[in-house]
């Protein structure tokens, strides 16, 4: 994970984190604790950016916020084809950042649903090395966490 994941992740969950001189201050929920290991390991990038958010501003017209280009582009994106076997039985995108595992969060909903399709066709084809060997199951569920719901027929 990198650092602005592991930023965008705490702050995802309800974490607070800030910096008193060169430490870094943290308020974390109970149940993320595993992430302290995470933080220790990309400390000084998580310093680096912490520091850069009191940084100067930047103009939004030549510098666009990637996340509301991101949630504009999700709500006009319609559904993508579905590979052989996979039927779309809801599209209902939710809007990101969405937390779909304890360390994972989605930024671009569409890119997200079209590589876990691709993988989803990987699963199914038997080659799972390029699924991230995932199974068809927990692919079907990343799908559904993202507001997609798929089934997939039985062979």
């Amino acid at each position: 994970m990198t650092a602005p994941e592991l930023l965008t992740t705490i702050e995802s969950i309800g974490g607070v984190l800030s910096l008193n001189g060169d430490r870094i201050h943290y308020e974390l929920p109970e149940d993320a604790a595993p992430m302290l290991d995470v933080l220790r390991q990309c400390r000084d990038e998580v310093v680096r950016l912490l520091r850069g958010r009191d940084g100067p501003q930047v103009c939004r017209r030549s510098h666009p916020d990637l996340y509301a280009v991101a949630l504009e582009e999700a709500a006009h994106a319609g559904p993508p084809p579905m590979p052989p076997g996979v039927t779309l039985l809801q599209w209902a995108p939710l809007s990101p950042p969405i937390a779909i595992e304890s360390w994972a969060v989605v930024n671009d909903v569409p890119q997200f649903v079209q590589t876990t399709l691709s993988q989803l066709q990987a699963a199914i084809s038997g080659e799972n090395w390029l699924d991230g060997n995932r199974s068809i199951r927990d692919l079907v569920d990343r799908l559904e966490q993202v507001g997609v719901k798929v089934s997939v027929e039985e062979k």
